[in-house]
Formats: structure tokens, sequence, C-alpha cells
């Protein structure tokens, strides 16, 4: 495990260290060890490789380090990845709902199918348009 002191100097000291970070230098300064959320762009400024910096965190560095890249380049293009990844999340979570809503409410939509094929619509004989009919029927 390479040492804090060892860390800062690399990186040009505390002051420049919470520069390039964007965090204040008395954060930097009370870490006790790199925070597991700055390993990514700690390993980037000090070129030290994160499990180095964390070798208790084996593994995810490398993981917060490749979002790192992809994060750095949507900025360089204008894309606000933060947003897009809420985005996604959001899309995520609404559609594993709407897969287990399906899942678990499986029987009651199939019996309910069954018995529309078998008795047909409630009040079908009211209605005032008429279905179409399957392809090929007249």
């Amino acid at each position: 495990m390479e040492s804090l002191a060892n860390i800062i100097k690399l990186a040009g000291g505390v002051n420049a260290l919470a520069h390039k970070l964007g965090i204040s230098s008395a954060a930097v300064a009370v870490w006790k060890r790199v925070p597991a959320q700055r390993l990514a762009e700690v390993s980037r400024i000090t070129g030290i490789p994160t499990s180095r910096l964390r070798p208790d965190l084996a593994g995810f560095g490398e993981t917060q380090s490749g979002f790192g890249v992809i994060e750095s380049e949507a900025s360089a293009l204008g894309l606000d990845a933060q947003a897009i990844a809420a985005t996604a999340l959001r899309e995520a979570v609404r559609a594993e709902k709407t897969r287990r809503w399906r899942e678990e409410n499986a029987a009651a939509i199939a019996a309910q199918h069954a018995w529309v094929e078998k008795n047909e619509l409630p009040l079908a004989k009211y209605r005032i348009f008429a279905l179409p009919k399957p392809h090929g029927e007249v």
C-alpha cells in the first residue's frame, strides 16, 4: 500500500491534489487513506495503480477507473454523464418493476384472457363499433 504522504507528494502537495480533485485542502488534509470514491481520480493524477492506493479494495478501483475514463470523454463531448446515468437508472428500475409485476400477475392475466376467449367481452353486444377481423377473414 502506497503511503498517503507519498501519494500527496506525487500529486504536488495537499493544495495541488485538492485543486485537481475539486475539493478543499482541508478535506484532503484529514484523509487517513484515499477514499474509495476518489481512487480513480487519485490514480489518474499520481499514476499510482488503484491496487497500490487501496489494496483492501481490490477490483473496485479498476471499475471506477473505467467509468472515470468514459465520464471524462463524455464531459469533453459536452454530455452530462450523471444525467444520462440517472435517466438510464430510472428506466432500468421502471423496466424491472414492470417485469416483476407481469411475473407476479401472470396467472391472473392468463385466467382473464381464458375467460374472455370462452365468454367474449362483457357487454360486447352493446358495442357501437366493429372489431377488426383477423387477417384473411371477410
